[in-house]
Parts: C-alpha cells; structure tokens; sequence
C-alpha cells in the first residue's frame, strides 16, 4: 500500500488523492469478487454508460419533451444531504431529504451507496421505473474539491449503479450554494459543521479560502465553536490559562451534553470515539448560554463572527470591481447552522469587516431554497439540450447591509471588550496610546 502512494505521489498527485485511488482500486477488485457488503450492486443487460463531455450530444434526449426530462442535485454535507429532482423546464417535482455524504468521513463507496439509495427513493416517488436513469444528477456535495476525487466518484456511481443516472456532474458544496444564488459570482461562505469559502469572479476565476478540515481549520464553524468551549474549560481548570470569562455556564453544560463527570471520562469523545457532527453538535448549547447572556459564550460567538469576517475579506482582495461596486456592493452567500444565530455573532462580524478597511460595501444573503437547485443548474448546464429557467432572484434574500460611509462605528458592549483590537490593531472605544 505504501509502495502505491509513494508511485503516484512522484506521478505528481496529491498524497490525499492518492490514497483515494488506491482505495477506489482496491474497492473495485472487491467488488468483481464479493460485491460491495450490505449493498448490492445494479445489474442491467448493458454496460454502464460513459460520461458525456460537455457540449456532447445526446440523441434520446433531444427526442424528449420538456416536461419529460429528469435533473437532479443534490446538495450533500456532513450531516445532512437534499435532493431535488426539476423537469427540462426548471419546475420542481420532488424533494427529499437524506443521510450524510462527505466522503472524507464516510469513504466513497458508502457515499456513493447513499447517493444511490436517495435517488432510488425518489425514483419511487415520481414512478419512474427502477431501471430507467435520471438524465443528469449535480452533486455539490462537502469534501468535493479536486477533480481527481470528483472523477472517482463520478465514474464508482456510474460503475456500480448504472441505473441511478445517466450522468454526473460533481463540484463543492461551495459551488452548488454560488450557482443557486447568483448569476454573475459572488461569495459563498458556509458555516455549518465545517466551515468553508469561495469565490467565484465574473470571468469565472475562483479562489477558496479555508475548508481545510477541523485538524487545520474550520474556524468559524459550529465545530470550532464547541472546541473553543471545550478548549477554555480545560485550560482553566488547569490553570494553564484563565478563560477570559467565568466557566460556570459551560463546564456544567458540556458535562451534560456529553454524559459525563470529569474531564477523564470526556476524552473519548475527543479522541477514540470521537465523531464530528456529534461534537459539533454541542455548539447549540453555546448558543443556548447566549441567550441567556453567558459571557464566555457571546465571547466565543463574536470571536466566531470575526473569523468568518476574515474569510470575506481575503477573498475580497481577489475580487474584481465588477462585483465590489455592484447594487449592495459585494454579495455573500451565507449558509449554515451558524448563520441561525447571526444576532450573536454580528458585532465580531461587522468590526472585523470594517476594522480591515478592504470593503467598502457589503450584502449578506440567506438561500430561501436548498443549494440542490443550483446543483440542479450545473447539471442542466452540463446537458447541451437542456436550458432550464433560473430565477436567482426568487432563491436569496437579504439579511444585512454594510456600506463604509454609513457604519456607525458604535460596538455592542455587552461583555467586555475583546479581539478585534487584537487581529486588526484598532481600539473600540478609548484607546491610549504613548
């Protein structure tokens, strides 16, 4: 095995990447033996059908009618993923909800195996029969963010479920939510178990900035939340160094949550059984102590809101004109649990943002749609014959503007002053300097 990921590293592959060939290698010498266990494979007299380069054309579809024409996307994370199925016209038919699809966590045959499962239940649903595909499926899913791993994927759902779809195109979660919102780039910036951002220009450059992971990142996440809480209490209670805020909310609600009784017995959840999501999860107790005007929450939060502000503006220097002086200025994309508790995190957001002196303007949108439809709009995008209608306007709709000149400068003192200061060298409030 190492032998094999040396090789392909010194054919200039990523190591990640090459890992996940040798896996897809190794998987599919199982498969051709045993099958994959629990799930097996779909069987049809003819042999899968290869991917369709775009702009190729595809006669059975050109003899279709619009409304006979079957687009799916699915929209796929960590935790959760959507699917949603739209005819050749854009007119939604079905959605449905599903399981987890990041392979990083799952590994790709069992995402592939759950992509499978959600689309034949909503081939079920729609009555279409078992062995007739889907013209094209979107997959904007979590963890998708290197052609070689979206080609693996595409070409095991092709392989082992020839039924599913005729077609795949695959992208990052970043990429569906973008496509789903707006039309000419902007600003994706997701918030939810991980944490992740992107920017697509009008000349349809892109530059990312995170998603690397909890190990090296996904500051701003729901994740980063419950490791700052997590982090501070066993700092204090080892006097290693003080939370800047008492512990006597947290301590007690992360016990709770976790079913436990000291630090000793919370380590497993840390380590030997440690599971993502699960962890993640506890950041909802965070923002329960914000309500309840816990400091060292509302700390954490707008601590939070500074980061994910810091994605904004590294991004915003790579952005053109083009979107930095449009109506409301550079648009942003915002999706995730985290976005739920804007109110807590909107003033560590707001300074840092101004604090940087790049962005002059600014709007913040929440999708009123699931991110599949615009997975939806890169599959039909894929297909030549396929022109479906896109109403960007109807899937976003704005929460907050900032606009420089306008800034009232005013921070919001509930607790104690804090880091902004610090990462952008301002003072909020009185500031003596020698």
């Amino acid at each position: 095995m190492y032998c094999k990921h040396e090789h392909r590293a010194k054919e200039g592959l990523p190591v990640q990447v090459a890992t996940l060939l040798v896996m897809a290698e190794q998987e599919k010498k199982n498969q051709l033996s045993e099958g994959i266990e629990g799930k097996p494979k779909q069987t049809d007299a003819s042999s899968p059908q290869e991917v369709s380069d775009v702009g190729e054309i595809d006669e059975d579809l050109l003899k279709k009618k619009a409304e006979d024409v079957r687009i799916g996307g699915i929209e796929g994370g960590a935790t959760h993923s959507t699917l949603i199925v739209v005819d050749g016209s854009g007119n939604k038919l079905s959605e449905l909800k599903g399981p987890g699809t990041n392979h990083w966590q799952l590994g790709i045959p069992e995402t592939v195996a759950r992509i499978n499962g959600m689309i034949s239940r909503i081939k079920t649903e729609l009555k279409i029969p078992e062995k007739t595909p889907l013209d094209c499926v979107g997959l904007s899913l979590s963890g998708c963010e290197e052609k070689e791993t979206d080609r693996i994927i595409k070409e095991s759902l092709l392989r082992d479920y020839p039924n599913a779809s005729k077609n795949y195109i695959v992208s990052s979660d970043t990429l569906g939510s973008m496509k789903t919102g707006l039309e000419n780039g902007g600003i994706v910036l997701i918030a939810g178990t991980g944490s992740n951002a992107l920017l697509i220009n009008p000349d349809g450059k892109t530059y990312g900035c995170g998603g690397w992971g909890h190990v090296i990142g996904d500051e701003g996440s729901a994740y980063y939340i419950a490791h700052r809480a997590c982090k501070y209490v066993f700092d204090d209670l080892d006097d290693l160094k003080k939370a800047p805020y008492p512990i006597t909310y947290v301590w007690p609600a992360l016990k709770n949550f976790f079913h436990v009784a000291d630090r000793h017995a919370l380590l497993s959840h840390l380590y030997s059984n440690f599971e993502k999501v699960s962890f993640a999860k506890f950041a909802k107790e965070i923002a329960t102590g914000c309500e309840n005007k816990d400091p060292l929450c509302l700390d954490i939060f707008r601590e939070n809101g500074e980061y994910l502000a810091m994605h904004v503006i590294a991004l915003a220097k790579k952005a053109h004109n083009d979107l930095l002086l449009s109506p409301g200025g550079l648009k942003v994309i915002c999706v995730g649990s985290v976005w739920k508790s804007w109110n807590f995190i909107k003033t560590g957001f707001t300074e840092a943002i101004h604090a940087s002196n790049i962005i002059d303007e600014l709007t913040l949108h929440h999708l009123t749609t699931s991110s599949a439809i615009g997975a939806c709009y890169l599959a039909a995008d894929h297909v030549k014959e396929i022109r479906l209608k896109k109403n960007y306007a109807n899937n976003i709709d704005s929460f907050y503007h900032y606009k420089r000149n306008n800034y009232s400068g005013i921070p919001d003192f509930s607790i104690p002053e804090k880091s902004v200061a610090s990462l952008w060298g301002v003072c909020r409030g009185p500031c003596n300097k020698s």
